[in-house]
Order: structure tokens, then sequence, then C-alpha cells
């Protein structure tokens, strides 16, 4: 069950940063990575490498698509310089999260 909560994180966290980047240019695309990060290092605490793994694979299958040209021919995600670094923002919070080293994270008192 928790997969299935970190794939609709994903979800979740995608579509929401892919409306809000635009929102207080450069701010809301600087929040919305923040957003990202924050979710990732949850993904990585709660069920570790899978569900990093798990949660990014989500998010950067719905940033993909929120790319792709609409029946109107509008986008989500525009080609130009705040869309690119949202898009790169998402990924570098993505591997900052995986990064992290795992003491950091959970503490000393954590064996496995």
């Amino acid at each position: 069950m928790g997969y299935v909560v970190l794939a609709v994180g994903g979800l979740i966290v995608a579509t929401v940063g892919s409306i809000a980047y635009r929102s207080i240019p450069p701010w809301g695309a600087v929040l919305a990575c923040v957003m990202v990060l924050l979710a990732a290092v949850f993904a990585r605490v709660w069920l570790s490498w899978t569900g990093l793994g798990t949660f990014a694979a989500l998010f950067m299958s719905a940033a993909f698509v929120w790319t792709l040209e609409g029946p109107g021919g509008s986008v989500l995600i525009a080609a130009d310089a705040l869309g690119y670094a949202w898009l790169a923002g998402g990924v570098v919070a993505i591997v900052v999260a995986a990064l992290l080293p795992r003491k950091l994270l959970v503490g000393d008192h954590v064996k496995s």
C-alpha cells in the first residue's frame, strides 16, 4: 500500500508543481522544486530506495505527459527558461534526495 501512496504522491507533486511553477516567477519554480525535494526525501525515508524509485518514476512520467501538446495545441509546461528550470529542478531535487546520507535521514538508532 505504501508504494501506491508514493506513486499517487509522485503524480500529485508533478501535477501541482506543473501548475504552480509559473505562479510568481521565478519563486514559483523554486517553491515547486522544494516541494519535490521534500516529497522525495519523505519517499526515501519511508520506503528507502524502492520508495524513492517509485516516487521518481511516477513524477517523471507525469511531468513528461504535461510537456506534451493537448488537443487544442496548449501545453502545461512551456518550452521556455522557466519550464526547463522546473523540469531540471525537479530532477536535481530527486538526485539530492538520493545522495543524502542515510544517517542524516534516519539517525544512528535505526539498524538495518
